[in-house]
């Protein structure tokens, strides 16, 4: 068990408020989540500038608050920072508050402090929500389709290529650095809420990590059976070993992995609205995670307390 599991553990122990990806508050029926952003930790001043730095914050409470059923309502923002980085942490504050007025989140609230660098936390809190509508990740059903968005495993490629100098060609260069610098937002409470999710949880981790964790909570096996349409343009430019590893084990993609019976009728609603599903498995009786494309699959996700992958 790694140290974040430790503590989350601890914590979480007989603990009924505390909710998966959220907590759920049921006398407000209101769902709440929190995430912090360190410098060096999640971000650097020299790869990242103000807007970005703001747009991840917002990325990690939206992707979580969405996954559980929720839309956000309500911000609370706190930042810590040295006094010779007060001009980019007043950018970073500045930018925060655009993309929460963008998306009509109201700004209520924080608190601000002196550090040695740069520490971020904002806190979402969602408009009303009966608990019945709010998805957990221990309900898979057998007979479930698992999906989740196309194009997962570009920010893991950003890393490598901003970290690790990974040589790449032009057109992956530039969208695998987008996208973990500036992690595309997906709206999609609307298409949760008119669909019938069973199962959820955000792909903060890695792919591969939240399949484990849907299969443990929900005591069910999930299938997986078609990787290769995840990422067509990574399948393209490398070989299976090297694709199956992004594809798994990118990290912060923000955006869900779901089991659900969908119709033909629900898949058209997230075309429409130009969200690319893929069905990548399904959830069987058994446990466990079971990979029909790949025999063995060595989980590197990006580790908080090691700061690399």
């Amino acid at each position: 068990m790694d140290l974040e599991h430790r503590i989350h553990k601890l914590v979480s122990s007989k603990n009924s408020y505390i909710h998966d990806d959220c907590a759920y508050l049921s006398n407000t029926h209101q769902l709440i989540t929190t995430d912090t952003l360190v410098e060096n930790v999640h971000f650097n001043l020299k790869h990242f500038n103000a807007y970005e730095i703001a747009h991840r914050l917002f990325a990690c409470n939206y992707s979580d608050i969405q996954s559980s059923g929720g839309y956000p309502e309500y911000a609370l923002l706190s930042i810590s920072f040295p006094s010779k980085n007060f001009e980019i942490s007043q950018q970073i504050v500045k930018f925060f508050k655009k993309i929460l007025e963008k998306y009509n989140i109201r700004l209520i609230g924080g608190d601000t402090t002196s550090s040695s660098k740069i520490y971020l936390s904002s806190t979402f809190i969602s408009k009303s929500i009966k608990k019945i509508k709010v998805i957990n990740r221990k309900n898979a059903k057998v007979g479930d389709g698992i999906y989740t968005y196309k194009n997962i495993g570009f920010s893991k490629l950003g890393y490598l290529s901003i970290f690790k100098k990974l040589n790449l060609n032009k057109n992956l260069l530039q969208k695998s650095k987008d996208q973990f610098l500036k992690p595309k937002i997906i709206s999609y409470s609307n298409l949760f809420n008119r669909c019938k999710i069973n199962s959820c949880m955000d792909i903060s981790d890695s792919l591969h990590s939240s399949l484990k964790e849907l299969s443990r909570q929900s005591k069910k096996k999930f299938h997986i059976d078609d990787l290769k349409e995840v990422s067509p343009l990574l399948f393209k430019d490398f070989d299976p070993n090297k694709y199956f590893s992004l594809v798994l084990s990118s990290g912060e993609e923000f955006v869900p992995v779901f089991t659900a019976k969908l119709t033909k009728q629900d898949i058209k609603l997230f075309k429409l609205n130009r969200i690319n599903i893929i069905k990548i498995g399904s959830v069987q009786k058994g446990q466990g995670v079971v990979f029909t494309e790949l025999e063995k699959f060595k989980n590197s996700t990006f580790s908080h307390f090691k700061n690399t992958y």
